[in-house]
């Protein structure tokens, strides 16, 4: 024969799992949308003159180049740029996106393009320069050397400004390491979130 109280404690009990369950659901999309909703800094965090580089050799970094031109923000535009190219600068957008062809173009091969982003990324920090990433995304662009590129330059940002991405890598690094993120849809929307990080 069952017992009813005994029952009556697992249904109780079982109900407590559900419904918390359900409010913790609720919290995380409550924060991750007003996460994503975040498009706009009220305030800047870095400031020109700013070095734009590329962490892979897409052409990513040329699309980011075109709008910091079109904000007039004073920059630099150094696709393979080394710590050297720090003097004199303000702040950095590291543009992450793998890219076979970039590569051969600029004649550097995988691990030599991240072992030259790594000390860029590194000296940047020891200089106290703020460092932006930047992911232009999009499901197809999500393979093994583009995600080892956004972690590491994610990771060790000030700030990071995702276009059009699935945020899952993403999303995941702004937990781990507590580095705000902006997101927009689409190309469309850059300019003024882009320009709200330095003005």
């Amino acid at each position: 024969m069952i017992n009813l109280q005994l029952l009556k404690k697992v249904v109780a009990f079982i109900l407590g799992i559900l419904v918390t369950s359900s409010i913790i659901l609720t919290i995380n999309n409550e924060q991750n949308s007003i996460q994503n909703q975040l498009t706009y800094l009220s305030q800047p965090i870095a400031s020109e003159k700013i070095l734009i580089t590329s962490a892979g050799q897409s052409t990513d970094t040329y699309i980011i180049k075109d709008v910091a031109n079109d904000l007039l923000l004073e920059n630099i535009f150094i696709p393979n740029a080394e710590p050297s190219d720090l003097d004199g600068v303000n702040s950095m957008v590291i543009v992450v996106a793998h890219s076979h062809i970039g590569e051969l173009l600029h004649d550097i091969d995988y691990e030599e393009e991240y072992m030259r982003v790594q000390e860029l990324v590194q000296d940047a920090q020891t200089k106290e320069i703020p460092i932006i990433g930047v992911y232009i995304g999009g499901q197809m662009r999500n393979y093994k050397k583009t995600n080892q590129m956004i972690e590491l330059v994610f990771s060790s940002s000030t700030y990071n400004f995702v276009v059009g991405e699935t945020k899952n890598l993403t999303t995941q690094l702004s937990h781990e390491t507590d580095v705000p993120m902006i997101y927009v849809d689409s190309l469309q929307q850059i300019k003024g979130p882009f320009s709200s990080l330095f003005r």
